[in-house]
């Protein structure tokens, strides 16, 4: 965005330097009065500080790039900024696959099963307990004495509070439900914000373009009206300062498009997919 920003910036300096030489010239002809050529050298002025300014913010983004990458060499994106025409898939697609790849949730389920487990098996200590038992001498022949039978267990009574463990363990399956009820709450309304984030910058775009559209007739008219000698050079060059506006603001919106997608699909564990978004054929892209 501070690359496109700032070829903007300079396209519209460069397009108003050439409208501040032509109106030294007309003052020279004396086609126009003096404190039109002093507004357009003031428009100058404004324009240069703010490609200046694009510049040095281009720079600096370029170089946190290079800094977050770790890399030895200034990086510079080559991917452009893109909006699909179209909606991506429904929510509750984003919502489900994210609740199936947290990790998150694996670990709560686990400690879920865990404590289901230690519940099961203090409460089978409880149970009478049948085990069957046998034996018989080694000797051979029908002399060999031997015995079998069937046992059973049942503790009654012993220094254990298995009613305190029991409850106990009850608690920490109860705890573990909550604990994962909570969580696939947040990563749904989590996802439900990265989701709408992702369509309102999508309108966004598409609601600029008559702007942009106006912006370019606009300028059009003055290029034309300063040859008939309807419009004066300040017009024209207010009308290249409004069209590289509205070129810059829609270049943000599909900035925030592409970011609020990437956050969507961080959030569902999908980043890998954000290619397959990109080379979409309906994709819109803003070089």
């Amino acid at each position: 965005l501070a690359q496109r920003a700032a070829v903007l910036r300079e396209s519209a300096l460069a397009t108003i330097e050439q409208h501040d030489a032509a109106a030294q010239k007309m003052l020279d002809a004396g086609v126009i009065a003096r404190v039109e050529r002093l507004q357009a050298r003031s428009a100058l002025e404004e324009a240069r500080r703010n490609a200046r300014k694009a510049r040095d913010d281009a720079e600096l983004a370029a170089t946190a790039l290079t800094r977050t990458l770790k890399a030895s060499d200034p990086v510079t994106p080559t991917s452009p900024l893109f909006v699909l025409s179209q909606p991506v898939e429904p929510l509750p697609h984003f919502i489900d696959t994210a609740l199936a790849h947290h990790p998150g949730l694996d670990k709560v389920a686990a400690k879920k099963e865990q404590a289901t487990q230690l519940h099961a098996a203090q409460e089978a200590l409880r149970k009478p307990q049948v085990f069957a038992f046998g034996q018989r001498q080694l000797k051979t022949g029908r002399d060999a004495d031997w015995v079998a039978g069937v046992g059973v267990r049942w503790t009654l009574w012993d220094s254990i509070d298995r009613n305190a463990l029991a409850e106990s363990s009850n608690r920490q399956i109860e705890q573990a439900e909550r604990t994962g009820a909570q969580a696939q709450n947040d990563i749904a309304l989590l996802v439900e914000k990265r989701w709408q984030a992702l369509e309102q910058a999508r309108r966004a775009y598409f609601a600029l373009q008559p702007g942009l559209e106006l912006a370019d007739e606009v300028l059009r008219l003055r290029i034309s009206g300063l040859k008939a000698g309807t419009s004066t050079t300040l017009d024209l060059i207010d009308a290249q300062v409004n069209q590289a506006k509205a070129q810059t603001e829609r270049a943000q919106a599909a900035h925030d498009y592409v970011k609020a997608l990437a956050d969507l699909l961080e959030a569902c564990g999908l980043s890998e997919d954000f290619g397959k978004y990109m080379a979409r054929a309906d994709a819109v892209r803003v070089e």
